[in-house]
């Protein structure tokens, strides 16, 4: 009894296509990890400043963020700097305020504020 089955062109076929998708699944995602890496940056750098507040409050100093203390992942850069300063209360003192810029390799960017009243936000 003959059973039905693929024939050697049908299985390389099927194979290909398999490959060619696979292909534009892995180009897609290496787009994908650098924005990712981006976003973990700006994440990381925005909960860098709120510890620096934090700590600024419980010792009852002025304390300020040092931008070559920090470590960014592969690809990704400091663009823009501010000194930015916390006083004891939370708040920054006048002209603490300030922006921060990362920019990957692909040219995209996030910026981490920091507004006169001490909010920390990412755009």
């Amino acid at each position: 009894m003959i059973r039905p089955a693929f024939t050697l062109i049908e299985v390389v076929i099927c194979l290909s296509l398999v490959g060619v998708i696979a292909v534009a699944a892995l180009a897609a995602a290496a787009g994908f990890s650098g924005s990712w890496n981006l976003r973990a940056a700006s994440r990381s750098l925005a909960s860098e400043l709120r510890h620096i507040q934090s700590l600024a409050v419980s010792q009852h100093q002025t304390l300020s963020f040092k931008p070559d203390r920090c470590k960014l992942p592969a690809g990704i850069i400091l663009t823009k700097t501010s000194s930015i300063t916390f006083a004891p209360s939370g708040q920054t003192p006048p002209g603490g305020a300030g922006t921060l810029i990362i920019t990957n390799r692909r040219g995209q960017s996030k910026k981490i504020i920091v507004s006169t009243a001490g909010r920390v936000r990412i755009e």
